[in-house]
């Protein structure tokens, strides 16, 4: 690129400019880089940052305790925004009709819209948007959520059991037109009043047949449409799924895909029950280090083009990605294609985002990426990156189902990959070994088991509920690549024979994990008990025969509601010593659930026993992806030929098949 005059610099007899080191080159030595955007990159004063919340009050909402829990949340959430002086915050409550809570003269008030046809803000949205300047402020606030209680938390009247979804959310975005910022929807129900009003699609019947795929495409254009003003407007979408029914994320989860937000679903929520989860999963929400109204541009060295890209994220140009909420939890992936030949010896990839920080100042992040180009095969196997090729693996398969493919033709596409690339490695980089060997290069030797994990996840196969399809491609779609090897290869820990170094923080705080199980049933003994981590959620196996003395440190009957069932639950001991097991083992759940995007629940399955969990026993035995699938697992018009029967191998065998794959394209 051509640079000014200023910018030239002599060279040192290496070849290195000689001014690499200054301070105030900081782009030339260090490969990310943040710069202080000119003026003439702001297109508008940088706004304050702003949050609404909108919830639903509908008779599920309260029935399941969701109101209040959610209440509570905004609650503590209004203590942490407002270590920021510069945050607004904003609530609106909607069932049938939208309630707007303004503050005038420094008490709260409510206007009620129940045109949800066409939803309309009532209000001077700064009167809604409180600021969090001083306590005063704050106080103004609470007094909003102790009207909003008084309101809709009397028992005497019973509520509407009317979703206006629709409306709610295109309200919220109006209230936020003028400032951008974060949409935090928490809903209950399926939107069945106003605009954007859906219908139950979730028929049964079309499972396992070729229509199924049609209920995962979004239905309507309105949350389409409506995604698409949030993100010019520099309006992310978080959806709280708490289903009590069904919900039709694939349609209303436009309004996260589009915008860089993020879906948190609940199934078959209740507050006793989720609440905790709900809890923590809003707290980081709006605890982590939050960017806003992102705008990203990457570029390549000559000879390269981006082919593809993955993510939440707004294409208003066709090289510019646009991102009105960033966090530590966003997650991008481009595919590379060679457009010509690569002449020079090394190759580049930046990527540039101009951004706004929390207190106000505009700001330009740069990524310089340098990689030496290679004609050697080997060099580019021997510097591969499991995590990665599984992250971008599952993103493909995804967006494959959002384009109408049929969900055996995406594990197809996944295990034909898998196939060519050791093909290729066998053929050109492993020619002195026999070709009756299997070989498999170094950082690629569980290749074969990601990619079983893969086809064997219920996300790419039918029959599963579609807003948990739903909900699992949107987890894909912003998921992290350190997530993703245990979202298809879960880890599996005995929790009755951890090591002594293991699960004790050392003096410098590091913390040890013990050791990773083989993911067979060779591996559970009726004697033992095993924690198994899939990514999304915890879940804790109980043997029949497990020591008594180890169940009694661990676990107790726990009433969640007042006259209601007691359950199994994983119990906390405050007094327990460091190396007991009960601290060892929290120390463990602590070290997964860490920096997670989502918070890790925790289930308890014990054998021929459903304690109300996600999970039941052959489910949790379902994760062991080295067995053998059980018997009718799949549905035969899922698997549709044999060419499927891959999903009900074992490990060796899909070893075995995958070797013999390879040995027929030599012959």
């Amino acid at each position: 690129n051509t640079v000014p005059d200023f910018y030239y610099c002599n060279l040192d007899p290496e070849g290195h400019r000689r001014d690499r080191n200054r301070q105030d080159r900081p782009e030339l030595s260090r490969g990310t880089v943040d710069f202080i955007a000119p003026p003439d990159y702001c297109d508008a004063p940088v706004t304050d940052p702003c949050y609404v919340f909108v919830v639903d009050a509908s008779y599920s909402s309260l029935a399941t305790g969701l109101l209040d829990c959610a209440l509570e949340c905004i609650r503590q959430s209004v203590h942490e925004l407002s270590k920021n002086p510069r945050t607004r915050v904003g609530i609106l409550i909607f069932d049938e009709a939208l309630y707007f809570y303004s503050v005038k003269k420094g008490e709260p008030r409510l206007d009620v819209v129940s045109d949800v046809d066409d939803a309309f803000v009532p209000v001077v949205p700064e009167s809604v948007m409180l600021s969090l300047s001083d306590e005063k402020a704050v106080g103004a606030v609470e007094k909003v959520l102790e009207l909003i209680a008084k309101v809709h938390l009397n028992e005497t009247k019973l509520p509407p059991n009317n979703c206006a979804f629709g409306a709610a959310a295109q309200a919220g975005a109006l209230l936020l037109e003028e400032f951008g910022g974060k949409l935090m929807l928490v809903c209950s129900t399926l939107c069945n009043v106003g605009a954007g009003t859906l219908q139950t699609r979730n028929d049964i019947k079309l499972y396992h047949t070729a229509n199924e795929r049609n209920l995962l495409v979004p239905h309507g254009s309105f949350y389409a449409e409506l995604a698409t003003r949030c993100a010019k407007t520099q309006v992310s979408v978080d959806i709280f799924a708490c289903a009590s029914s069904y919900m039709d994320l694939a349609t209303i989860g436009a309004l996260s895909r589009t915008t860089g937000g993020q879906i948190y679903f609940y199934n078959g929520f209740h507050a006793n029950k989720d609440g905790e989860a709900f809890h923590r999963d809003m707290y980081r929400n709006i605890s982590r280090y939050t960017a806003f109204g992102g705008v990203m541009v990457i570029r390549t060295s000559r000879g390269l083009k981006i082919s593809e890209r993955y993510g939440n994220y707004f294409a208003r140009e066709a090289d510019e990605m646009e991102i009105p909420v960033l966090h530590c939890d966003s997650s991008f992936g481009i595919m590379l294609s060679h457009e010509s030949k690569l002449t020079s010896k090394e190759a580049c990839i930046q990527t540039a985002l101009l951004y706004a920080t929390p207190d106000g100042k505009r700001l330009i992040r740069v990524h310089t990426l340098s990689l030496p180009v290679t004609s050697a095969l080997c060099n580019l196997f021997r510097h591969s990156d499991l995590d990665t090729i599984i992250n971008l693996s599952l993103k493909q398969g995804v967006s494959q189902i959002l384009y109408n493919v049929e969900p055996k033709s995406a594990r197809r596409a996944l295990t034909q990959a898998c196939i060519d690339s050791l093909f290729v490695y066998r053929k050109y980089c492993s020619t002195q070994h026999s070709p009756g060997q299997l070989i498999l290069p170094e950082p690629l030797k569980l290749l074969p088991l990601a990619t079983l994990g893969m086809i064997k996840h219920n996300l790419f196969h039918s029959g599963t509920q579609v807003d948990q399809r739903a909900f699992l491609s949107a987890f894909v779609g912003s998921m992290p690549t350190y997530v993703a090897c245990s979202f298809v290869d879960p880890c599996l820990f005995s929790l009755t024979e951890i090591p002594d170094f293991a699960c004790v923080e050392a003096s410098d705080g590091r913390v040890f994990l013990p050791p990773v199980l083989k993911l067979s049933s060779e591996s559970i003994k009726d004697d033992g008990i095993y924690l198994l981590d899939d990514g999304r959620a915890l879940y804790v196996w109980i043997g029949d025969q497990a020591p008594q003395k180890d169940t009694d440190q661990l676990f107790g009957l726990v009433q969640t509601e007042e006259g209601g069932a007691t359950q199994l639950q994983l119990l906390y001991d405050e007094k327990a010593n460091a190396t007991s097991l009960n601290a060892r083992v929290w120390t463990l759940v602590g070290q997964l659930r860490r920096n997670c995007p989502s918070f890790k629940t925790i289930s308890i399955i014990t054998r021929n026993t459903h304690t109300g969990a996600s999970l039941d026993e052959s489910q949790f035995f379902d994760h062991l992806i080295e067995d053998a699938a059980r018997k009718n697992k799949w549905h035969s018009s899922d698997l549709g030929s044999k060419k499927d029967s891959v999903c009900n191998m074992s490990y060796i065998d899909f070893l075995c098949y995958v070797h013999k794959k390879i040995q027929d394209k030599f012959f």
